[in-house]
């Protein structure tokens, strides 16, 4: 149940040196990808046309985030929101280039994990609040707040 809901909490650098491998194979996949994404923003078709095959790009894409999505779960349970929030915050300081915005959006959700488990250990007295929790807290009125945006912006 504790790994469901997602904690940092008695986490030791033996789970880190678990997870490393995969999570730095994932980044070498992931990280040259910068180039192709940002052509991929304009369609598979001129994707293609740029020379970049779609079909290769897309499963590089999937392997590289299996292996790092796959590896910190493994590791800290479902801490949900984090990967959805983030890239939205971060999505206009970078240009909306994917490619700028795989880089910041990991150090971007380090930065909120971190937060969110600091704000964890000090907002719960006793019983733990569990860091899955509370980022499902933060993303579910965020996305509600897009949606209402969104439908006010429709014609």
């Amino acid at each position: 149940m504790f790994w469901l809901m997602g904690s940092l909490a008695d986490r030791s650098y033996e789970q880190v040196w678990l997870a490393a491998p995969f999570m730095v194979a994932g980044w070498c996949v992931l990280l040259p990808l910068g180039r192709p994404l940002d052509a991929l923003i304009l369609g598979e078709d001129v994707a293609q046309s740029m020379g970049f095959n779609v079909a290769r790009v897309r499963k590089q894409l999937v392997a590289g985030t299996a292996l790092c999505v796959g590896a910190a779960t493994a590791v800290t349970g479902t801490i949900g929101f984090v990967g959805l929030v983030v890239p939205h915050l971060l999505r206009k300081r970078v240009g909306n280039k994917p490619g700028s915005l795989m880089l910041a959006s990991a150090l971007g959700g380090a930065c909120l994990t971190l937060t969110a488990d600091i704000a964890v250990r000090i907002l719960s007295h006793g019983q733990e609040l569990k860091l899955g929790v509370l980022t499902a807290l933060i993303g579910g009125p965020f996305f509600l707040l897009l949606i209402m945006k969104a439908r006010r912006e429709w014609p």
